[in-house]
């Protein structure tokens, strides 16, 4: 069975806790654009869609991580898990970080 790993940053360099080990606080200081905010639908429906467009056996992992994931709320995960359970393939795996 393939296994695909992504890494997806849904709220882009809005957490202002400023921990000692993240670096994306620095790094957005220095941005034009500090940040974007939370990920657009149209965007969390493309990363999907070519995630999912692999093998039928598939196991696909997904995880979040960078200006604190969470920011980008509950409805957003719940929205991106029901999508996925939708349009994955039938005998593709997927799971998530608990």
């Amino acid at each position: 069975m393939p296994n695909y790993s992504y890494l997806i940053k849904p709220a882009s360099s809005a957490c202002n806790l400023k921990c000692k080990y993240c670096f994306y606080h620095d790094v957005a200081s220095h941005r034009e654009v500090r940040s974007y905010g939370n990920m657009q639908e149209i965007t969390q429906d493309n990363i999907i869609n070519k995630t999912l467009d692999v093998e039928d056996n598939a196991f696909i992992s997904y995880a979040f991580q960078g200006g604190e994931p969470t920011l980008a709320g509950l409805d957003f995960f719940i929205q991106f898990t029901d999508k996925v359970n939708k349009h994955k393939k039938q005998n593709q795996k997927t799971t998530y970080p608990n």
